[in-house]
This record gives structure tokens, C-alpha cells and sequence, in this order.
């Protein structure tokens, strides 16, 4: 699938790259022209923020769907230049946080600000189900591999929710077959007061939450066997299904457990984002101590069999990726960039997609397609990144002048730089806390004010591009 994807694209590619570096060499090829960045805009034609990007897996293989901080949901052909923008609704009158699109079908769920989910159908942008239970925001959706009628979703409630389309709705809403309640609740004596602080894309502190209990991501490994994380826990954690987890259980017990291997020591500690390969063994942690932690969920060991490291993780946002080959993993970064390692090379230093210019939150790899990459950012743009192709010569003034986004190799020296300035390896002055908007109203995302201190020293940019690798 990937060498036909490339020679669809005509990628070019020089004569002996093959021999030299074949697959990693040719990452240095994704770039973005101006008519793949795509603005976010909410209800009154301001820009706003996109959080959640999918692409479809079924027969609309290259169709990607957006939602945004004002509940508008766009679907885009990632295959038409021209007009790529096939669709457009509001699904809530609050943020959606995250969406999922139903195995095979032209149908989608989001899950809100609002305290739902919602089934549509993309074809006709008709609503097919509400699904209400969750106490607070949901944070993310998932559906089971291959399954059209099963999902879950997990919240700032603490709570992990199964649902089933074919059961009955009752007051007009599905309710939950199944639920996980407290599934990553950590005490906290003296639990800090809300104060919501402006927000800022500098590094150097712990993103906050409003709970010690939110789940942050839910993710089916199969159809009886779920993967959650929080965000204060710092643990993985591995749910059979086939239990029945009632919401008067205290303390749920999972089935496997994985515990945090980093060396932070921070109170606040978690996860952003979860992502299977395609032979769902391994799971890749996107942990807000800056490093992503790959376990493996098939074996007994719970200790990480690999550590990336050289991107920013400030926040709840941020997400990452596996190629369809299974050999490369993206992330986005806090720094405003997006990261693509060699998996089975972890410690090479990894590539780096620059454009954006805040915050970058969710990524996909087009899952049938390996020249293609969709990011979104805090920027308030969708941006697809393609792999450089023989017409689209980037020396070319036309292709300059168009050009919003390019590949750069990070050097060892970089790695070794960021390694060194981790949060756990330096002295923190925490200069704000952050807070996300009541549930009952409209929900935006707002972080941190850090600075970042060492020795005096205030560090406002770590990255050092190397060309001649």
C-alpha cells in the first residue's frame, strides 16, 4: 500500500535514495501549499480553534472530517483542489472536542462541550441519535474495531461510557450499556481553586484540570478489551469489557495496568493522546512530560518498549498518529510544529513539519494513503501535508510563493538540547494555572502562562535546524 500510494502521487525522488535512507528519506517531501490550509470558522464567521480530525476509513477513504471550538463539523475532500469543502453543520452549540466515524459508514459521532454525543449522517447532515450520561465534557470517542454499533467515550466526569446503537433510546436518548466510573481518580488534599489565566503557547509546566479524575482518551484495542488514560493519574490503563462495571463500584479494577516509566515528579501528570498500530499490539502515549511512550499490550511486560522524545506537550490537545505502513509516528507539538519519527530508530532524531504558528493538536495520516497528513492547530487552520511530487518543484517561484508549510530534519544536537531542558530535569517557576469554561456553558480550551527558568536564563526558542544531515 505505501509504494503504491507513492508512485500514485509521483513522488519524486532522487536516484539513489532507495539504497541510501528508502521510507525516511522521503518524509523530507511533505509539504503544504496555501490551498490545503483550510480556516476554522465558528457560527459568526470569526475564526476559532479545530480540535478533532478524522479521516474516514470506508469507501470515502480520502473524505476528512473537522470540528471546531464552536461545534461546527466541515468535511473535506482531501482529493479535490478546487472546492475540497463537501459539507458543513453545527452538531452542538459547544465545542466538540472529538470525533469518530462509524467503520465503513458514512455516519460520524462527536462528542461535546455539552455533555453528549451525537450519530449523524454525513451524506445528509441529519442528527440519527443523542447520546446523554456523562456529568461533564466529553473528551473522546472511539468505536470498536469493526464494530458499526459499539462505542465509547470518556469525560471530565472520570467516567468511561459504553454505548450500543441497537439498544432502545429512552426519553429520546440512548443510554449506557456499560460504565467505568472513577477510572482515573487520583486524591488531592488540598485541590488548587479555579482561576482561568490567559492562555500561552510557552512550554515549561504541567497543564492543569478542573478534576483529579478526567479521562482524556478512550480507545478500543478490541471489541471486549478498552484503553483509557487521564490526566492526573499518569497510568494507562487496559479494561476487559466483558465485566460488568457499574457506576457503584468504587474503584474499578482494570485488567492490565501501566504505570508511569518517565521521571517527572509533578503532581499533575497524564496523557493527551493514545493511537494503536495496525496489528493493535502496540499503544503510543502521548504523556505531558514531553516524551510519547510506546507499550506494548500483548505480553506481561508493563514497562515502555520505547520512548520518543524531542517534541512539546503543554496541553490536553495534543495528539499523534501511526503511518499506514506501521513504520513512522506523528505527532503535534506545543511548539508549533509537527513531529515524524522512525519507529524501529526511536533515538534518531526526528523530522519536523513547520508552518503553523500556535499550538499543534490533533494529527492523522491519511490511513490508505501515506503521501497524505492532515494537522489542525490552534492557529484556528486545518492544513494537508502532501508528499512533494515531480510537478510541485518547491525551487519553482510559483511553488514558493504558494508555499505555507516544509520539512526540516532536527539535529542531534537539538535532541540533546530539548533532552536536557525536559520539566523533570529543570527548576519550574509556575506563573499561571489554567481552567476550562463551566460545562454548562460554552467550553474553549485555555492553558498556562509558564516561564521557564534556568539559571536566570529564560529559554524562548530550543530549536536549532540542521540541513546538512
Amino acid at each position: 500500500m505505501l509504494f503504491r500510494s507513492v508512485v500514485d502521487r509521483g513522488v519524486a525522488l532522487p536516484a539513489d535514495s532507495w539504497s541510501r535512507y528508502p521510507l525516511s528519506f522521503m518524509l523530507e517531501g511533505f509539504q503544504c501549499v496555501r490551498h490545503d490550509e483550510h480556516i476554522s470558522y465558528g457560527n459568526v464567521g470569526d475564526s476559532v480553534p479545530p480540535f478533532g480530525l478524522a479521516f474516514c476509513s470506508g469507501n470515502l477513504q480520502n473524505v476528512l472530517a473537522a470540528a471546531n471550538e464552536e461545534g461546527i463539523v466541515r468535511i473535506y475532500n482531501t482529493d479535490s483542489c478546487k472546492q475540497p469543502l463537501l459539507k458543513e453543520w453545527l452538531a452542538h452549540e459547544n465545542a466538540v472536542f472529538d470525533i469518530a466515524w462509524v467503520p465503513g459508514e458514512p455516519q460520524l459521532v462527536t462528542a461535546a462541550g455539552d455533555q453528549m454525543a451525537r450519530l449523524w449522517d454525513v451524506t445528509s447532515g441529519e442528527m440519527l441519535g443523542s447520546f446523554k450520561g456523562h456529568l461533564c465534557s466529553l473528551k473522546s470517542v472511539a468505536f470498536a474495531p469493526q464494530e458499526k454499533a459499539v462505542f465509547c467515550t470518556g469525560a471530565r466526569d472520570g467516567n468511561i461510557m459504553v454505548w450500543d446503537i441497537r439498544c432502545s433510546k429512552k426519553d429520546g436518548f440512548y443510554r449506557q450499556v456499560n460504565q467505568i466510573s472513577g477510572a482515573h481518580n487520583k486524591a488531592e488534599t488540598n485541590a488548587p481553586a479555579k482561576t482561568k489565566k490567559r492562555r500561552s503557547s510557552m512550554r515549561g509546566m504541567a497543564p492543569s484540570v478542573d478534576s483529579q479524575q478526567s479521562v482524556t482518551v478512550v480507545l478500543f484495542r478490541d471489541e471486549h478489551t478498552l484503553i483509557s488514560s487521564g490526566a492526573v493519574d499518569g497510568v494507562i490503563k487496559m479494561w476487559d469489557l466483558r465485566r460488568n462495571f457499574t457506576s457503584f463500584r468504587p474503584d474499578p479494577i482494570p485488567l492490565q495496568s501501566y504505570p508511569y516509566a518517565g521521571s517527572c515528579m509533578r503532581m499533575r501528570l497524564g496523557y493527551s493522546g493514545l493511537v494503536l498500530d495496525s496489528s493493535r499490539s502496540n499503544v503510543m502515549c502521548n504523556c505531558t512530560d514531553d516524551s510519547i511512550y510506546m507499550f506494548n499490550v500483548c505480553g506481561v511486560n508493563t514497562s515502555p518498549v520505547a520512548v520518543f522524545s524531542g517534541h512539546q506537550n503543554s496541553s490536553f490537545y495534543v495528539k499523534s498518529t501511526i503511518s499506514p505502513d506501521d513504520q513512522f509516528l506523528a505527532s503535534g507539538s506545543s511548539d508549533n510544529h509537527t513531529y515524524i519519527w522512525k519507529i524501529s530508530d526511536h533515538q534518531r532524531p526526528p523530522m519536523m513539519l513547520q508552518g503553523h504558528s500556535e499550538e499543534v493538536t490533533s494529527v492523522v495520516w491519511c490511513p490508505t494513503d501515506f503521501t497524505k497528513i492532515a494537522s489542525c492547530s490552534d492557529d484556528h487552520t486545518i492544513r494537508i501535508w502532501r508528499m512533494h511530487r515531480e510537478m510541485d518543484k518547491a525551487d519553482s517561484s510559483v511553488g514558493q510563493a504558494n508555499m505555507v508549510g516544509w520539512t526540516h530534519r532536527t539535529s542531534y544536537f537539538h535532541q540533546r538540547l530539548f533532552m536536557d531542558l525536559t520539566p523533570q530535569k529543570i527548576p519550574l517557576n509556575y506563573g499561571g494555572d489554567t481552567d476550562q469554561s463551566a460545562d454548562s456553558g460554552s467550553v474553549s480550551k485555555t492553558e498556562k502562562s509558564p516561564s521557564l527558568i534556568n539559571g536566570g536564563q529564560k529559554f524562548t526558542s530550543l530549536f536549532v535546524i540542521d540541513r546538512s544531515m
